[in-house]
């Protein structure tokens, strides 16, 4: 039963992207998606199941969704900012890379699914992209085009 829900929750958003790449809503499309997900989520799943990757999401991790999207919103504003100074100042403005401790220290990315989990929901913003989180140091490598702490959450 744990291979049916693990190769569900690689068909359904497999499924979707489909649509999203072709752009195009038709019979056609429909069952290619079905197609294309269906071989992408069995290659998916006999991958995980022969290497023994196991990475959990954690619950309290999903918490950080709803203000890393909202401050997209502020980020697209600071990044668009920073184009207009650019083109206004026929200079382009150069971000830095800084690095910071992770909330929770080296306890809050041990494990692969926390740690992955963190960097795939920090990176929705474009104007602080984590490059690299040491789980040893419990550290984080940013790049800032235009410093702005609350940008980098959830780190």
């Amino acid at each position: 039963m744990k291979h049916v829900l693990a190769w569900t929750a690689w068909w359904i958003p497999l499924f979707w992207l489909w649509f999203v790449l072709v752009g195009e809503w038709n019979r056609q499309e429909i069952v290619a998606a079905a197609i294309a997900a269906t071989i992408a989520a069995t290659i998916a799943e006999l991958a995980r199941i022969r290497t023994g990757f196991h990475a959990r999401v954690p619950l309290r991790g999903l918490a950080d969704v709803p203000q890393a999207l909202g401050m997209v919103v502020v980020d697209f504003g600071l990044v668009s900012w920073a184009l207009v100074a650019s083109v206004a100042r026929r200079r382009v403005v150069r971000g830095r890379l800084v690095s910071r401790k992770v909330e929770g220290g080296a306890v809050g990315v041990r494990g692969v699914g926390p740690r992955a989990w963190t960097v795939l929901v920090a990176s929705y913003s474009p104007n602080a992209y984590p490059i690299d989180v040491d789980p040893e140091t419990g550290s984080a490598l940013i790049h800032h085009l235009v410093p702005h702490r609350p940008s980098e959450r959830p780190l």
